[in-house]
Parts: structure tokens; sequence; C-alpha cells
């Protein structure tokens, strides 16, 4: 089956109708525009990690409906992981079920609670080598943690992945928490139970604070555009922006 509309399954009607009323006039910036980035950004990460790398252990944290295991064309060998709720993996199969859909890779769902201390114990369980090199996406999550629970995640992880291993993650800084431009989006998120929690304007220093070396990217930036962004992107030298980041890191010996 072909991947896109195993997506368009999973997204449903209430997926579309999400990214229409998150693009703003004129069709530039906007949450809408920002997944669509993002989720490119990442799909290239992993390939990337996989073919250049010959990483062939790919986990998805909170991996939600993500379709990469069916859309995405993946070297022979590898194993992708889905880490999520118990709930959200038994919804999800019944769509890959109805659907039909079929993967490109051998794929593996780990029914867990990231909340919950004894997760990795359920990873490893699965089949996970954490001595072996390994690619890691933390996406649209970190935001709405609190600060204890995201340098928790990041302990575990680091703790669970070999050296030179990959990690890819998107950020908020603290200055899109407060800003005046931002509460229509951060009242919209609050009111649907995704209060916004964590945001750090130093990207850099938090994965170097948990054993990884980071580059970073705002959408919009050469890497993060597609042609699709075309707003000028704010420098980060300039104070007091709301800003997203796109982040790749490589863990340190």
């Amino acid at each position: 089956m072909d991947g896109r509309r195993e997506g368009a399954s999973l997204a449903g009607p209430e997926g579309f109708d999400w990214l229409e009323r998150m693009q703003p006039a004129g069709g530039s910036g906007g949450p809408g525009l920002y997944a669509v980035i993002r989720t490119r950004f990442f799909d290239d990460f992993l390939l990337d990690a996989c073919e250049r790398s010959g990483v062939r252990q790919v986990v998805l944290a909170a991996a939600g409906l993500d379709t990469r295991a069916f859309r995405l064309d993946w070297p022979s060998g590898t194993r992708l992981y889905e880490m999520d709720l118990p709930e959200v993996l038994d919804t999800k199969e019944a769509v890959i079920e109805a659907a039909g859909a079929r993967e490109s890779c051998e794929r593996r769902t780990v029914r867990v609670n990231l909340k919950e201390e004894t997760w990795p114990e359920a990873l490893l369980a699965a089949g996970y080598k954490a001595e072996e090199p390994s690619v890691w996406l933390i996406e649209g999550l970190l935001f709405y943690l609190p600060e204890a629970a995201v340098h928790g995640l990041l302990d575990k992880v680091t703790t669970l992945t070999a050296t030179g291993s990959l990690l890819g993650l998107d950020l908020m800084n603290r200055n899109l928490l407060f800003s005046p431009m931002a509460w229509p989006q951060l009242s919209a998120l609050a009111w649907r139970g995704a209060r916004g929690r964590f945001g750090t304007n130093v990207p850099e220093a938090l994965l170097a604070g948990h054993g990884w070396e980071a580059n970073v990217t705002q959408p919009g930036e050469a890497g993060a555009n597609y042609g699709r962004w075309t707003r000028p992107v704010a420098p980060r030298e300039i104070p007091g922006v709301p800003r997203s980041f796109l982040v790749k890191a490589r863990r340190r010996s």
C-alpha cells in the first residue's frame, strides 16, 4: 500500500482540518507549516543515519500515529521501534489493519509510558541492543514536559545509546512560552490539555549536559526550508524572539 494513503488514514479528516486551520493567511509560517517542515527534516535525518552511517536501529519515542515505518524507503535490515502508550498503539494498529498497510522495515511496537522509570526495560525486551549504534527521534514531545521530565528522558536515552549514535528532537525557546504573539496557539493547546511547559534558548548546552554534541537549525534556515518557508528567519543573536529549533545530535564518548 502507498505510504501516503496510510498517512492519510492515520491523520484522518481531523488532521487535515488542523493543518488547514493552522496555516495563516498568505501561506507563510505558522504551526501548520512548522509541522510539515519538521516532518521532512527528520525524515531526511533518519534515512541519512541509516543509509550513510549504517545504523539499523531506529527508535521513535512517543511515536503516536507516525507513519515512517510505512512511507519511507528503509535500507534492508532496518528495525524500527515505536514507543507509546498502549491505547495509542492499539488504536493505530486498528487503523493499519483496516488500511491493509505494509511496513517497509521490521517494525516493533513497545507499549510503555515514558513517564515511568521502567520503560527502558521494555525496549530492551523488545530486542533493542544498547551496545549497537542507533538513531532516536523525540518529536513533538519535549515542549509539553516539565523540565525535570525532559532531563530524565534525555538521561535514559543517553544510557541506552552507544558512542556515535544519533538523536533528533525539536525544541522551543523560553521566549515562545511567554510571547504575546504565541498566546493564541498556546491557549488552543492548553484548552486541548497540551499546555506548553519546557523551553530552552540554548539547545546546544542542554544536549551537551547529557553527553551529546548538537547541531541546531531553525525552521526556514538552509537545510530546513524546502522552498516553502518564505518568511525571513531572525538570527539567533537577536534576543527576545520566539523560536523553534530542529536538533540533530551525536552521542559523545
